[in-house]
């Protein structure tokens, strides 16, 4: 109506104009210019294929001025080929340009002229295939599928059909040299990495990643100096879109499985200019279903010389878990160079986990003399906050830029242990039942860390740039664990023995310098060095101990304190690639390894963290060849990792019981590992791919002189291999199949069992919004860890399952909606377009 009138009071004032356009002042031809101004205009049509005449979804149409290429309003089709370009000038000549890749570019005229032709509709706009340019597309997609660059293997997801609407865990399950088992732990070379997301440590699990809002896939097997030294298993840097596409965008998925599991997550992205807001709430209830695994022991010279004791308990173990995630982050543009950010992250966990096990003893000539019952019940909750603040700004210069962040986390949660122990024993041909033994561990802990980071990059010349930067890290940690034995009287006493409480301070500081050029025979360079101060102090307070280790406190260690690496890299021809890195590393003690907590597995063996363990150093080389071909890409990396006083769990008899195993972490002298590692892919139709992956290693391990006890050497060959396979079945339908085989590797005083599992999935999307998956995890149920332990006093050997067989159905939506002025309909009643012409449809 409002326009109506406007057209109405334009056409009198045209008319007025041609009596008085020659009166002094000229005032109705201002009213008339002013007029002109808030009148808008409005094209609109659809985009096709001109052969299928099918409809050209996400193509670029942009309104030009008629003689520059000045932008008046611009977006992007809809899923249909619609278009809709608003708030355009009353009057004037222009030019309408349509692009998309593979398509010629379209271009037509279009003339405004009100009220005659302020909204014009311009039809189906047929756009030609280029052949030439689609080709290009094609080989282009097809080399870069697989990367090496000077410090990281690339591998680039955009082109890869088959992730669509899933998570991350489908993406790194597609990524060469990476191992995912079915507890969605990533891990390179069995061990574990590090997540980043556009090189930046996360709390996000890549569960919680959408496949479709990841562009490339960095894996750093041998971190530079840039990172942080005890990135030691490696880093999987994610890089995220980054689509200067206004609107909103966004996700809804849940799902349901067997062994009642369930879970909802929900995200949404809402970006104009200068703002870029995004909120996600995630909630994950699982039931790891009864899991079985046994423990046999067989102690030498028990209490007598020549006497023997045979152990053996079954236990059966059933888990249920909670966890949910909520993250906000809210970005600013200050302007076109200077951004700031702000995020805030939100965890929190519940646990239960009840284990009933059944055990029972045998004397020399295999007669039962004891048997009895336990059972585990424990149950705990932890809360975790994240907040960071960022600020990012860039330079005239490409990839010139200075960013910063600081960042504050806090956390901590109760656990509870509760164990009832029910013994009995035949003694001189008398049965004989013993009251229970009840007993609890309370523990609570706490923490509060706090990071800040500066990192400056400088391109000076082609190919060559320096990048600096410096990183503080403080942690403050605290644990009380508080163990009672419930007394004949029926109250608990405090056993002072193994209750603890105790405190941590852990500090490191750094600081890098990188540089990047060409150095001889065209060889890409690039060296660097990282300085870390570590300072890490625990106290018992209950008990004045106190323990530390810091690097460098004297000239002897000072080395201890500097981590260089090189990389060198040298391509021949766009077929062929080598590389070669050297780098040292640092790896600290973790949570477990250090807590001095005791957790009974069962009456014969308890678990404790060591909290005076030294950090491991790790000195790591790698010569990596990549050839990629017209069907794939074959990539062979042969490496060598040596290690100083290793972190390596170790197994003794309790001084107190010789019947009773303590398992808990030591530093050793030395370990090396090294291997030839192979990843073959095959893209054998457009239907049709495999992935194989074998890594034949061997292990050396040292474990030194630890508590009196005789030096320990283990050692072996081992290998491991991998087979994914993708096809595409009728309807669409993705069909992936994963296996995966480790056989027996060296450990102290032992080895590992072999363990190999395989899971299956079925995916199919529909109309690119809605996506179904039903994944079925280990199919034979056959997924077990286990040991081998042979010592002089002892031999032991056990099995436990974390999860058994289950199946998953997901349901995810896809929902969202090109838009330059979001912010400005939000505050309009009815909505109104923009200057930059909004542009609507789902599908985002």
């Amino acid at each position: 109506m409002k326009s109506t009138l406007q057209i109405l009071i334009l056409l009198v004032l045209m008319s007025s104009n041609a009596l008085f356009g020659q009166m002094p002042g000229g005032g109705n031809q201002k009213d008339m210019l002013k007029m002109m101004k808030d009148i808008k205009g409005r094209v609109y049509g659809k985009v096709i294929d001109a052969k299928t005449k099918k409809p050209v979804e996400f193509a670029s149409v942009v309104l030009l001025w008629y003689n520059k290429d000045s932008a008046i309003a611009g977006g992007f089709t809809e899923d249909n080929g619609d278009f809709n370009l608003e708030g355009l000038p009353a009057m004037g000549g222009f030019r309408l340009r349509v692009t998309q890749v593979g398509y010629k570019t379209f271009e037509q005229k279009v003339y405004i002229q009100a009220p005659q032709k302020l909204e014009q509709d311009l039809g189906n706009l047929a756009m030609e295939i280029d052949p030439k340019l689609l080709n290009e597309v094609e080989v282009v997609a097809e080399k870069a599928t697989f990367q090496m660059s000077v410090d990281r293997k690339v591998y680039n997801v955009e082109k890869d059909l088959s992730v669509r609407g899933g998570t991350g865990l489908d993406v790194l399950k597609n990524v060469p040299t990476i191992t995912v088992d079915g507890d969605g732990n990533a891990t390179l070379r069995e061990k574990s990495v590090q997540i980043f997301i556009d090189g930046r440590p996360t709390t996000l699990t890549m569960a919680q990643i959408p496949a479709d809002a990841i562009e490339r896939v960095e894996v750093i097997s041998n971190p530079s100096a840039k990172f942080a030294a005890d990135a030691s298993g490696g880093i999987i840097n994610i890089v995220l879109k980054k689509s200067k596409k206004p609107g909103y965008n966004g996700m809804l998925m849940g799902y349901a499985g067997t062994q009642d599991k369930y879970g909802i997550t929900g995200n949404i992205n809402v970006k104009e200019n200068p703002f870029n807001i995004s909120l996600m709430y995630s909630l994950n209830a699982t039931q790891t279903g009864t899991t079985f695994g046994y423990t046999d022991r067989t102690d030498y010279n028990y209490i007598t010389p020549g006497n023997t004791l045979d152990y053996r308990l079954d236990n059966s173990t059933l888990s249920r878990n909670r966890f949910q995630f909520a993250r906000g982050s809210v970005d600013y543009n200050i302007n076109n160079r200077n951004n700031i950010g702000i995020s805030y992250n939100f965890v929190s966990g519940y646990f239960h986990s009840d284990d009933k096990q059944n055990f029972s003893s045998l004397d020399n000539s295999g007669a039962i003399n004891a048997w009895g019952f336990r059972k585990n019940l424990n149950i705990g909750g932890f809360t975790n906050h994240t907040a960071q603040l960022t600020y990012r700004k860039t330079y005239p210069t490409a990839n010139k830029e200075l960013t910063a962040d600081i960042s504050y986390n806090q956390g901590g949660g109760p656990a509870t242990f509760t164990f009832n122990t029910y013994n009995s024993a035949s003694i001189a041909g008398s049965v004989y039942d013993f009251a229970p033994v009840v007993s609890t561990n309370k523990g609570l802990s706490g923490n509060s860390m706090y990071t800040a980071q500066l990192d400056f990059t400088n391109p000076y010349a082609d190919n060559k740039k320096v990048e600096a930067g410096m990183r503080l890290y403080r942690k403050w940690s605290t644990f009380d664990n508080n163990i009672q034995v419930q007394g004949p009287t029926g109250d608990f006493i405090k056993d002072t023995t193994q209750s603890s409480s105790y405190s941590i301070d852990d500090m490191i500081n750094a600081a890098y310098i990188t540089y990047t050029g060409k150095a001889f025979w065209d060889i890409g360079f690039q060296g660097g060095l990282r300085f870390e101060q570590t300072y890490y102090a625990g106290k018992l307070l209950d008990k004045n101990i106190s323990f530390n280790y810091n690097y460098p406190s004297n000239k002897d260690n000072i080395l201890f304190a500097f981590f260089p690496s090189v990389f060198l890299s040298k391509k021949i021809g766009t077929k062929h690639e080598f590389q070669f890195n050297v780098s040292r590393k640092i790896e600290r003690p973790n949570f477990f390894q250090a807590m001095p907590f005791v957790f009974y597995s069962d009456a014969r063996n308890y678990r404790i963290g060591n909290p005076a363990l030294k950090p491991e150093l790790i000195n790591i080389s790698e010569v990596n060849y990549n050839n990629v071909f017209k069907k794939g890409n074959f990539l062979s990396s042969a490496y060598v990792r040596y290690h100083q006083q290793p972190i390596s769990n170790y197994l003794y008899q309790s001084p107190g019981n010789a019947s009773v195993t303590v398992n808990t972490f030591a530093n050793g002298r030395d370990q090396w590992r090294y291997g030839f590692e192979n990843t073959l892919r095959v893209n054998w139709t457009k239907k049709f791919t495999t992935t194989l992956n074998a890594d034949v290693f061997y292990v050396y391990l040292n474990s030194g002189i630890i508590d009196g006890q005789p030096e320990t050497v283990s050692q072996g060959w081992s290998y491991k291999g991998k087979v994914g396979l993708n096809y595409t079945l009728p309807w669409s339908l993705q069909l992936q199949v994963n296996g995966n085989y480790e056989a027996p590797k060296a450990i102290l005083n032992g080895q590992s069992r072999e363990l190999y599992f395989m899971d299956v999935s079925l995916n199919k999307m529909v109309n690119m919004k809605w996506i179904f998956n039903l994944t079925l995890s280990d199919a034979f149920n056959t997924k077990q860890h286990g040991y081998y332990i042979s010592t002089d006093t002892y031999y032991q050997e056990a099995t436990r399952r974390r999860e058994s067989r289950f199946l998953r159905f997901t349901i995810t939506y896809l929902f969202g909606k090109f838009d330059t002025s979001i912010f400005k309909k939000m505050g309009k009643k009815g909505g109104g377009g923009s200057d930059m012409g909004g542009q609507g449809g789902d599908g985002f």
